[in-house]
């Protein structure tokens, strides 16, 4: 990783830096943002599923606005502006007391958090060949779990000493950090020839490729049921399991640690295989760990079944982002990674309002694994389909059917 991070151009090593720092905010907050509503403010189930699912609905426009920003004005200014506005949502969870606070800032949080990914992931194209980029995405993964390892560590010390508001204030902090070092360090990498006006017409024109839009599809299923991990999982965990805060946020640091420990290694070992086999692959066994979670009685259990579902999560995060880059013209980077983040914040968001709904209405409430379980296994069905209909390069990475673009520093 260190030595690929030497070679390569500089606007990756910055945000590899920065997608670190970041992740300190993300892993600081996030295990513990659904208890905050349950212990805290004292919501009941259907309304933190509503401000859960109100958090994803808003990011939807948001990730196609900042894909058509970042070909249109540019890749930098789109990741400084959304990392600065997160740092003040951020602050601004601090002083909510009511639900209604509550899903404004959340939404707001959103908006301006979901402009980030398009733009970063198609600077990433702008500067890394296609052989390189399935490596390029999986080192981004990996600095993201690594702040990800640090910030639940540093969560569960705040929460135990202070209380869980004061999480806020911390991740402010850093993502005030983030948007300092990408204003200072990061060049633009827009291509001078990234083609004409970019409209939301035209944005919804992607959806005519056929094998991205139905990738986008298969990706929505998958975030649909691995958004419990933020909406039922702690609150199960918690509620039925006896799992405290605290501890909680340790699994999360233990799932960013494997992805730390195993992410490249992985993605070394399947670059060569073809690439719906290894989403397949990927995809049954993070659906297996949360059906496996059915049987998880205390802490331990549960700790293992966040290992088989991380172990899916690398296979299948090792080459999803290389396979969209690739499919995606250059002048339309942006938008194809916006729209797919579009479909699948929808499909997480869908999956955290259904997750909450479901915990809520049945009476044995460890049978919600078994039906995300059972959602994921039926969905993969799709991939086959899609092996049968993309360009031959995309899906057998030792057929070059195209130019490979140079590394721009």
């Amino acid at each position: 990783m260190l030595e690929d991070l030497r070679r390569a151009p500089r606007a990756f090593k910055v945000l590899v830096v920065s997608a670190l720092v970041e992740n300190m905010a993300f892993g600081l907050v996030i295990p513990y943002l659904a208890l905050f509503m349950l212990n805290d403010l004292m919501l009941a189930l259907p309304l933190i599923g509503i401000v859960l699912a109100g958090y994803t609905v808003a990011g939807m426009p948001s990730t196609i606005i900042g894909g058509m920003l970042a070909d249109r004005i540019g890749r930098k200014i789109v990741l400084v502006s959304s990392l600065g506005l997160m740092s003040l949502t951020m602050l601004l969870y601090f002083f909510v007391d009511s639900f209604e606070a509550l899903l404004i800032v959340a939404v707001a949080d959103s908006f301006v958090g979901y402009l980030y990914m398009p733009a970063a992931n198609a600077m990433i194209a702008d500067v890394i060949p296609s052989p390189d980029r399935p490596r390029a995405y999986s080192t981004l993964r990996i600095s993201w779990n690594i702040g990800v390892i640090f910030g639940p560590v540093i969560g569960a010390i705040i929460v135990a000493a202070y209380s869980m508001r004061l999480l806020f204030v911390f991740g402010s902090v850093i993502l005030a950090i983030a948007c300092i070092m990408n204003t200072v360090l990061i060049r633009e990498t827009k291509p001078k020839d990234a083609g004409e006006t970019i409209t939301f017409r035209k944005v919804m024109n992607v959806a005519s490729d056929h094998p991205f839009l139905l990738l986008s599809g298969l990706t929505a299923v998958f975030w649909f049921f691995f958004s419990q991990w933020l909406s039922v999982l702690p609150i199960y965990a918690n509620g039925e399991l006896g799992v405290d805060e605290a501890a909680f946020g340790l699994l999360f640091a233990v799932s960013a640690l494997m992805t730390v420990a195993f992410q490249l290694w992985v993605t070394s070992r399947v670059t060569n295989y073809r690439r719906s086999r290894i989403l397949l692959t990927g995809h049954l066994v993070a659906s297996l760990g949360f059906a496996l979670v059915f049987f998880a009685t205390e802490f331990y259990t549960l700790l293992a079944c966040i290992v088989v579902i991380t172990l899916g999560e690398i296979v299948f995060m090792s080459v999803v982002s290389a396979i969209i880059a690739d499919l995606a013209p250059a002048a339309k980077r942006g938008i194809y990674m916006g729209f797919s983040g579009l479909i699948q914040t929808m499909g997480g968001g869908i999956g955290m309002l259904f997750g909450t709904w479901l915990l809520d209405i049945l009476p044995d409430k460890a049978f919600v694994w078994l039906a995300f379980g059972g959602i994921g296994a039926m969905s993969a069905v799709g991939y086959p389909i899609f092996a049968r209909i993309v360009r031959p390069d995309v899906e057998n990475p030792k057929v070059r059917s195209v130019k490979t673009e140079p590394m721009l520093d």
